[in-house]
C-alpha cells in the first residue's frame, strides 16, 4: 500500500457531544457516516455511536428522548457496549495499511482519528468508505506497486 497515513483521507472532526440528546444526535448521524466519535469537553475520544447503537435503544423499546450518546455508546465494535477504558482510534500518522487490517479485523463502520502521541483528542474520522474512495483515486497505487504484481 502507498505510504498514506490516516490523516491523508480522514474527514475533519466530525462528532458528538458526550451528553448529546437522541434528537440532536440522531440528526447528525443522517450525514454520510454510519456512526459518530462520542467527545467529552475537552475533545477526547470516550466512545463511539454507530446506527447499530440507535437500532439496538430502539430494540430495547427506547425513544430519542430517553437516551443521549453516551447512554448508547460502545467502544466502536459490537463485542462491547457501554463506556470503555479505550475505545477504537487510532493516531493521525498510522499508515493506512494498519487502519484498513484494524477495521477490516474487527468490522468497524468508521475510526476516530487521535492526535498523535498521548492525547486521545479527536482530530478526524475514518469510516469504509473513506478507503474505497482513496483507492478510487488516480495515482493512488504508484505504477511501480503494479509492476510487483506481474
Amino acid at each position: 500500500m502507498p505510504a498514506m497515513k490516516a490523516r491523508d483521507i480522514m474527514h475533519p472532526r466530525l462528532s458528538l457531544q458526550q451528553k448529546e440528546p437522541g434528537q440532536a444526535m440522531i440528526n447528525k448521524l443522517l450525514s454520510s457516516y454510519p456512526g459518530l466519535p462520542v467527545v467529552n469537553d475537552d475533545d477526547e475520544v470516550i466512545g463511539v455511536v454507530t446506527e447499530y447503537d440507535v437500532f439496538d435503544a430502539l430494540m430495547n423499546n427506547r425513544t430519542i428522548y430517553e437516551f443521549s450518546a453516551e447512554s448508547i455508546m460502545g467502544c466502536g465494535h459490537k463485542e462491547h457496549e457501554g463506556v470503555c477504558a479505550q475505545p477504537v482510534s487510532v493516531p493521525q500518522d498510522t499508515p493506512i495499511d494498519q487502519v484498513l487490517h484494524l477495521m477490516y479485523n474487527q468490522n468497524l463502520s468508521i475510526l476516530p482519528v487521535v492526535e498523535s502521541g498521548k492525547s486521545n483528542k479527536l482530530v478526524g474520522i475514518i469510516a469504509r468508505k473513506n478507503i474505497i474512495s482513496a483507492l478510487a483515486e488516480k495515482h493512488f497505487w504508484p505504477e511501480h506497486e503494479f509492476q510487483k504484481r506481474a
